[in-house]
């Protein structure tokens, strides 16, 4: 009788180990339904939203979320002569306020000296 209630408990750890997803709770970042900082893994994209600015050398990407209650982080993102854009268009001048984008970002942003995000990649999508 001993053994078998020792095998039932091995059986429901063993169960209830499986049923774990490590990965939802480590990286919620994976999520992108419950990401309101935008912010990905680097193997994809390091950041999406809605342009919400566009200046000489940079956009401000955000999240298009409509609650009104909270406050959502903004990232500005330069861009250079090797930057590329993908998608429905094709360069810098053609970016407008409110659309959709994914951006890979150079090298590791934070280890830039004036710590600017430089884009490498711009890939913009319809909303």
């Amino acid at each position: 009788m001993n053994k078998i209630i020792i095998v039932v408990h091995i059986l429901l750890v063993c169960v209830s180990l499986i049923g774990c997803d490590n990965n939802s709770n480590l990286n919620p970042s994976n999520d992108k339904a419950n990401n309101p900082t935008n912010i990905i893994n680097e193997d994809t994209t390091d950041y999406q939203g809605v342009i919400l600015e566009i200046n000489e050398s940079s956009v401000t990407v955000g999240t298009d979320n409509v609650d009104s209650e909270a406050s959502y982080p903004a990232f500005e993102v330069f861009v250079d002569n090797q930057t590329k854009f993908v998608g429905i268009i094709n360069e810098f001048s053609k970016l407008k306020v409110d659309q959709k984008v994914e951006i890979l970002v150079k090298g590791k942003w934070n280890n830039n000296l004036n710590n600017k995000m430089v884009a490498s990649k711009i890939i913009v999508s319809n909303r």
